[in-house]
């Protein structure tokens, strides 16, 4: 069976969305507050779309940016943020993962000061 060019893009429409659904289910079951808020697909699906945009390839670093969405709407829209993505140099994966390692060594500092 071959795919016209169209239908094709629908298929892989059709299974991005049930990838975001996939991960959106589990992000409500970690957060289950989340599951009343009515623009959590919508922005996953921006999230989803803006991994794609950044090239991102790990799928591990994909779903760590929709959990960070989920928690903190548009942050990639931050403008430090957008400019830490965008700098040149680094693929924006890498930078994303450094940023989640920043994020996570401060909460743990901030924790051994409690």
């Amino acid at each position: 069976m071959e795919l016209t060019e169209g239908q094709w893009a629908l298929l892989k429409a059709y299974e991005d969305r049930n990838y975001v659904d996939f991960i959106r289910g589990h992000i409500v079951r970690d957060y289950p507050a989340l599951a009343n808020d009515p623009t959590l697909r919508d922005r996953l699906n921006a999230a989803f779309a803006q991994t794609r945009m950044l090239r991102f390839t790990r799928e591990a670093l994909i779903v760590d940016f929709l959990y960070v969405e989920a928690t903190t709407p548009g942050f990639y829209w931050i403008p430090a943020v957008m400019a830490w993505l965008h700098k040149p140099g680094v693929p924006a994966e890498q930078r994303f993962e450094m940023l989640l390692q920043g994020t996570r060594k401060r909460q743990h500092e901030m924790k051994e000061q409690d």
